[in-house]
């Protein structure tokens, strides 16, 4: 009679390297920093640059489906502060835990967040006038080459990062615009190419008569693009309008939003709202309506996901729970609104309170080292 086979407890599965791949990018972070530990075969696959990307990009699409909070964290910077905060935290601890990175990047700074894709937060800093790369989940950071961005009180600027997948480059965009004129140069950086190359007014293609926001410094990368607030204004209205800039094709565009900005916004903050563009008007004065554009580019696609009475300051969604509880940023801090009954709970931590620049991140282990 034949021995039963038995297998070590501490063998690995004999699964395909295709299988057990596809099994890994589904894990979360912390798992992975985990099981690098297993075996080298797992921990030189977990490493791979182009794994690290796969993982990321998973996660960066699921935002719009998944049921889990604990992959994606909040960023927020409070003058010379910079902090960070699971949303799980945020949503379902009494008393959320809150990171704090002062000293992680440059030490005390005032930092500006331009945006953050594939778990990569990109800062502008003041005092130096430079960009970094940071990725808070592993804490690795990249200085970016000098911009020689020409800035006085005369000019806005407008900045925006995001990520080319068909040229699987970073980029970096600062749109310079003169206060009192409608002329706009783009100045944009790619971590694929390592310089920046300037775009004058005459090539820029940038949409005629369009003043950008001042309030909507960061564009918002959705889908490849980046898009940033403006106003459309001619002798008689002034129009709220979307500047979207198609990062693979180099073009900017008009988005137009949804039906109600036909009768005037007198303000508009954009957002990304789990991977749709979304957008906050005060089109009757008396509440903050949000609406998604949920088939990006579609203006058929927008649709009003709530209204908040009574609330006409600046406010942007971060997040929103399948229960419809919204996390909120103010000016002052993080809210949490619950739509069902109409209630605030503010600070959602007293460790936030007071932070601006807030950011949604998906937790990854892209370096930027190695871009």
């Amino acid at each position: 009679m034949e021995e039963p086979i038995t297998q070590s407890f501490f063998s690995l599965p004999n699964l395909p390297p295709e299988m057990m791949e596809e099994i890994l990018l589904r894990l979360p972070v912390k798992s992975l920093k985990r099981f690098k530990c297993v075996c080298i075969s797992w921990r030189s696959l977990i490493s791979e640059t182009q794994f690290t990307l796969k993982h990321a990009l998973m996660l960066e699409a699921s935002k719009a489906t998944t049921s889990k909070k604990s992959p994606y964290g909040v960023i927020t910077t409070s003058r010379y502060h910079l902090k960070s905060c699971c949303v799980h935290s945020l949503y379902n601890e009494p008393m959320a835990n809150v990171f704090e990175h002062d000293g992680e990047l440059l030490g005390r700074d005032y930092y500006q967040v331009v945006g953050t894709c594939n778990g990569l937060v990109c800062f502008h800093v003041d005092y130096n006038k430079s960009f970094y790369l940071w990725n808070p989940t592993i804490k690795v950071q990249q200085r970016l080459p000098y911009s020689d961005l020409e800035t006085s009180d005369e000019v806005v600027v407008n900045y925006g990062f995001g990520y080319v997948e068909s040229e699987d480059d970073y980029k970096i965009v600062a749109l310079l615009q003169q206060r009192h004129q409608l002329k706009t140069e783009a100045m944009i950086y790619s971590t694929r190419q390592k310089l920046w190359r300037r775009r004058s007014s005459s090539n820029t293609c940038f949409p005629s008569g369009v003043v950008l926001a001042n309030k909507s410094r960061s564009g918002i990368y959705i889908n490849g693009t980046l898009n940033w607030a403006a106003t459309h204004s001619s002798s008689s209205s002034s129009v709220s309008t979307i500047i979207s800039y198609d990062m693979s094709r180099d073009v900017f565009k008009e988005l137009l939003g949804p039906g109600c900005c036909k009768r005037g916004c007198f303000t508009l903050t954009l957002g990304d709202l789990r991977g749709c563009l979304s957008m906050v008007c005060y089109c009757k004065g008396a509440n903050a309506d949000v609406w998604v554009m949920k088939e990006f580019g579609e203006r058929e696609s927008w649709s009003k996901l709530l209204s908040i009475p009574g609330l006409t300051e600046f406010v942007r969604p971060l997040w929103i729970s399948g229960g419809l509880a919204v996390l909120l940023e103010f000016r002052s801090g993080l809210a949490l609104y619950n739509c069902a009954n109409g209630k605030f709970q503010y600070p959602v931590s007293d460790n936030l309170s007071g932070c601006r620049d807030a950011k949604v991140y998906v937790k990854t282990l892209v370096s930027p080292s190695d871009l």
